[in-house]
């Protein structure tokens, strides 16, 4: 109530009006000339007075940056009236903005003092200067929206009633989840690898990472997919795990990557990795607090693509495009040389530290690495050679050949209903050996 009186009474007779003419604003040790105004606010945080947002915005524009915690620069505001403050809880206003900086002075002129108040503490502040600079840096809290949806999903699943309405995943889901997994652990063995020679990527994604593992050996129990309705549960556990990975491999990358000095080679190997994550976890999609998986990628939003094509993806393009002036490739079929260069003759399609076990044994290697010779090698194997020219000419490669269903392997020549099931089977099959043998390696 009394909150509301003093309000009134400030609103009728505006006590510090002109405030301009007893006061002068330095920012960085230049003088700015003042508009007509009540108040003087100092923000270094997009919070003031209860939440509102007093900046009145959060992106970058043609004049100021977008505020931030830690870019140790202070927003000045003016403050005009009541109205203006009310006003700023309901819409942003942008025309009070006056000036960041990292340093502010304000000089206090006259022989009266003018209130002042720092975090809730108010006093009257007799005519001087007053200083304000960045120190120090303070842990705060903050709201995490991940953190909120996992609570929400433990909620859920201690309800007995809700947990018998899911139920078991469809063929098609299980044939979608098979190249999901398979980045996922490729991405791991990324981890692990980076981590040998890094102990702050064995300290602080090493852990994330084999969690994911276990969820995947979870699903995948003997490397086949279990079986029955905890199968959602396990798979919605696992989807929310690796988003939980890729955010916190995104963060390390933007933080400490430079700083720890990874090596082109590791640091292209794990954010080729992560962006191979995330293109297959755009087939999922939540439903009732339970993850789902279809073969239309859900709509992108405009921030969604501005995420994608974010810190994993322009990193790899940037590095690979220096490296297209000067990296040779490999010429033939027979094999693949000794340089770190993509091989274009063997159609492995990926650097030869990876293609040397490609042009050998297919199955000793990720199925979404394979290219079209890899792909004939395997027809061989299951003698099912004479349809190898079709899946060249329809350039099949290996995240291509785990999507095949019977009507594209209708137009792919294949008419016999028992090579049909032959070929599905075996794409069933060389599936699952490949996550049981990557979870073996782990």
């Amino acid at each position: 109530m009394w909150y509301g009186v003093l309000g009134g009474k400030e609103l009728l007779h505006r006590t510090f009006r002109n405030l301009e003419q007893r006061v002068h604003l330095e920012c960085d040790g230049r003088r700015i000339p003042l508009p007509s105004l009540q108040g003087i606010v100092v923000l270094n945080i997009p919070s003031y007075g209860g939440g509102s947002n007093f900046w009145g915005g959060t992106k970058e524009d043609d004049v100021f940056y977008a505020p931030a915690f830690d870019d140790k620069i202070l927003e000045v505001v003016a403050v005009f009236g009541t109205v203006q403050m009310a006003a700023s809880r309901v819409i942003n206003l942008q025309h009070h903005r006056i000036a960041q900086c990292r340093s502010v002075k304000i000089i206090i002129m006259g022989d009266e003092g003018v209130p002042v108040q720092v975090d809730g503490e108010a006093w009257i502040q007799p005519p001087g200067y007053i200083c304000i600079v960045h120190k120090n840096r303070t842990q705060v809290l903050c709201r995490n929206r991940q953190l909120e949806t996992s609570m929400k999903m433990l909620h859920e699943k201690r309800n007995p009633n809700r947990c018998m309405q899911v139920g078991p995943l469809s063929d098609e889901e299980i044939q979608l989840v098979a190249p999901f997994a398979e980045a996922v652990l490729s991405l791991i063995r990324s981890i692990k690898i980076t981590a040998i020679s890094h102990s702050a990527v064995e300290q602080e994604l090493l852990p994330i990472a084999l969690q994911v593992a276990n969820c995947i050996e979870k699903l995948y129990p003997g490397g086949k997919i279990a079986e029955g309705n905890v199968t959602r549960q396990i798979l919605t556990d696992l989807v929310f795990a690796v988003r939980h990975l890729l955010q916190e491999v995104s963060n390390f990358l933007r933080e400490k990557g430079e700083e720890i000095q990874m090596g082109d080679e590791l640091e292209d190997r794990l954010t080729l990795s992560c962006s191979h994550v995330e293109k297959e976890l755009r087939k999922c999609f939540e439903n009732q607090g339970w993850i789902y998986f279809h073969s239309d990628e859900e709509p992108v939003s405009q921030d969604q693509k501005r995420y994608y094509r974010g810190l994993f993806k322009l990193k790899f393009r940037s590095k690979q495009a220096k490296s297209k002036g000067t990296d040779t490739s490999c010429q033939g079929s027979e094999g693949c040389n000794n340089t770190n260069t993509p091989c274009e003759g063997s159609g492995c399609g990926t650097p030869t530290e990876a293609a040397g076990s490609l042009c050998g044994d297919p199955l000793e290697s990720s199925v979404l690495t394979w290219g079209t010779s890899e792909v004939a090698l395997w027809l061989e194997s299951i003698q099912m050679g004479e349809y190898k020219d079709s899946f060249i000419s329809h350039d099949i490669q290996g995240p291509e050949l785990l999507h095949l269903e019977r009507r594209d392997l209708k137009e792919l020549g294949v008419t016999k209903v028992g090579h049909i099931k032959r070929l599905l089977q075996a794409i069933k099959d060389i599936t699952s050996h490949s996550i049981g043998r990557k979870l073996a390696l782990l």
